[in-house]
């Protein structure tokens, strides 16, 4: 059996905006709670879609921050997978999504609200499956997931909000 071919690697950048509120300002900690997050879901991802070789260098370096109204961070990923990246981008877009429908999950019927929410876990196991696609590694472990399922309820959960993600090669 050959070896699986090794997703290409490199320098990514990623823009975040969080909503700091009406008032347009959060507390430090908020913001550092979900930037922790974040963090170790990007490394959890990154060593995932690495494995079996998961000592590999990766490096995640917040290189600017605007400090307004929507609060804005730029991310530079160095030697994370794009199996990685893409898989954090759309487990974000998720996360965006379900911030957007709390607010009007009041409106919905108790079956359209478990049809949205089997909708999006059946998005965010799609997502974590790109992490294995050039791995070799057949399936996430019960560990992996729970760690990522506690890394996405705290994003979803978070006084500062994800609101928009774009990542740039």
């Amino acid at each position: 059996m050959t070896p699986p071919t090794k997703a290409p690697t490199g320098v990514t950048f990623i823009h975040l905006e969080f909503d700091t509120g009406t008032q347009g300002r959060a507390l430090l900690g908020d913001i550092a709670s979900s930037l922790v997050s974040l963090d170790e879901l990007l490394r959890d991802l990154g060593s995932i879609a690495a494995y079996p070789s998961s000592v590999e260098f990766r490096k995640i370096e917040i290189v600017a921050i605007e400090m307004q109204n929507p609060l804005k961070i730029k991310l530079a990923l160095l030697e994370i997978s794009a199996d990685a990246v893409m898989a954090f981008r759309e487990i974000c877009r998720e996360i965006i999504v379900f911030h957007q429908r709390r607010s009007r999950e009041a409106a919905l019927t108790a079956s359209e609200g478990q049809e949205v929410s089997a909708t999006r876990r059946a998005n965010i196991e799609r997502a974590l499956e790109l992490c294995t696609r050039h791995s070799g590694h057949a399936r996430i472990t019960a560990q992996e997931a729970s760690r990522m399922r506690g890394h996405i309820v705290t994003l979803q959960n978070a006084e500062v909000p994800l609101t928009r993600i774009e990542v740039k090669e």
